[in-house]
């Protein structure tokens, strides 16, 4: 069995690791087994943005296009996530 080290107490401002943080929207999301409600959040919000593509200013269509890289990664991030966790769970 593998041992988990528990992190220690941080003091405020110190940013010595980060064992210490939580993150209780990707612990929501994750403990959902299809995560549909932030799945229909993103589309809705990546249709936005590719509208500003489409038809913005210039420095408008540059902000779209760093935006949706940037979902694409989270997207990314969470597929992951989602796969390390299943086989976690199919190791238990």
């Amino acid at each position: 069995m593998k041992s988990v080290a528990k992190a220690e107490p941080v003091q405020a401002g110190s940013h010595d690791g980060i064992g210490w943080r939580q993150f209780p929207k990707f612990e929501e999301v994750l403990s959902s087994n299809e995560p549909a409600a932030l799945l229909a959040k993103v589309e809705k919000t990546c249709r936005q943005l590719n509208e500003v593509l489409q038809a913005g200013s210039d420095a408008d269509k540059a902000r779209a296009r760093q935006a949706m890289t940037a979902y694409g990664r989270s997207l990314d991030l969470l597929r992951l996530l989602t796969e390390m966790r299943d086989k976690s769970a199919a190791q238990s």
